[in-house]
């Protein structure tokens, strides 16, 4: 595979660990950030020191704060941005794109404005220019950090064909970074958004102390919840058995390091969603998505019991207790 122009939206973590594996395997990496103290501390110091204090990453990455700059020669593009940002950065792609681009999309949630895909809407954002040649997601259990030190993770790439799958699984795969192909886009979408609000639960029943035989039956229940819903949109079974489904699920679910994970525990700590929220300075998509993920739910009438609890924990400050107390109660199997 011949090195490829490689464009990555966004100096954030996973970004910034996606630049790492692509500079690692002789790619020619430019991240566009908007801080200009982060731009000059990835081209100066070699590293990304908001996320990552002193941990050095490829010296061959380069930044900028020009979107004409960070466009100017791009293959493959990675929107390695917010949900929330990402209608303001697409017309800036458009604006300065050279000519037509894989788009590779990181963030994670679904549609709140059509209460559907994610990736519906933002192959809609480029669908009056010529900029689009194809669009592609990354899925799967990959924190930034381990992939940073260059920890073996496993992840899918999901693309409209299987061919443009494979060819972009070339560009990513190395021997610690493992990535595998599908057409699943639906499946792996949704599997990424809604993983973040079962994460929130999984916080909760750490902190009351559950116990592991808790845990793994709401692991469980919350994959079961994750096919009903994607089933609506087409989604594969097989999806939710990959590294996109399950893998991830257990991952951001299980770990401290998973922000909703946190913000779980937090939760029962204060005792209220409200406080435990205003209390946090991070983005944690786990909470937009179950206010989404509960509507879709309610529009087309899929039983969604824990979406249904952690909804009301979320947004009508129930007590985080009544999930301990109801959602292992008449689970619905696949």
């Amino acid at each position: 595979m011949s090195k490829k122009n490689i464009t990555i939206i966004g100096t954030g973590a996973y970004g910034t660990a996606l630049a790492n594996v692509l500079a690692d395997n002789d790619n020619n990496v430019i991240m566009y950030g908007i801080v200009e103290q982060q731009v000059d501390d990835i081209n100066i110091y070699h590293q990304n020191s908001v996320f990552f204090d002193n941990k050095k990453i490829n010296k061959k990455i380069r930044a900028t704060n020009s979107m004409a700059a960070a466009l100017e020669n791009t293959d493959i593009l990675i929107l390695g941005v917010p949900t929330t940002a990402i209608k303001h950065v697409v017309n800036d792609i458009i604006k300065y794109a050279k000519k037509p681009m894989d788009i590779i999309n990181t963030a994670k949630g679904l549609d709140e404005e059509n209460l559907g895909l994610l990736s519906d809407k933002i192959k809609k954002y480029f669908e009056k220019s010529n900029v689009l040649a194809s669009y592609s997601a990354l899925y799967g259990p990959s924190i930034a950090i381990e992939v940073v030190d260059r920890q073996p993770t496993a992840i899918m790439i999901a693309s409209e064909t299987i061919e443009k799958a494979k060819e972009l699984c070339d560009v990513f795969s190395n021997e610690y970074f493992y990535m595998y192909p599908t057409t699943d886009i639906a499946g792996c979408e949704i599997s990424a958004a809604l993983k973040n609000s079962i994460a929130i639960g999984g916080g909760i029943l750490k902190a009351y102390n559950a116990g592991d035989n808790a845990h793994a039956t709401l692991l469980t229940l919350g994959l079961n919840e994750m096919y009903e819903f994607g089933k609506h949109f087409g989604a594969k079974l097989e999806t939710f058995l990959n590294f996109a489904g399950l893998g991830d699920l257990i991952l951001t679910a299980s770990s401290k390091k998973s922000r909703n994970f946190r913000l779980g525990e937090t939760i029962v700590e204060l005792n209220d969603a409200k406080k435990a929220l205003e209390s946090f300075k991070l983005t944690v998509e786990g909470v937009e998505t179950a206010r989404i993920a509960h509507e879709i739910g309610i529009k087309y009438e899929i039983n969604m019991n824990f979406f249904e609890i952690i909804y009301n924990i979320l947004y009508n400050n129930v007590k985080p207790i009544s999930l301990l107390n109801n959602v292992f109660r008449d689970v619905k199997l696949v």
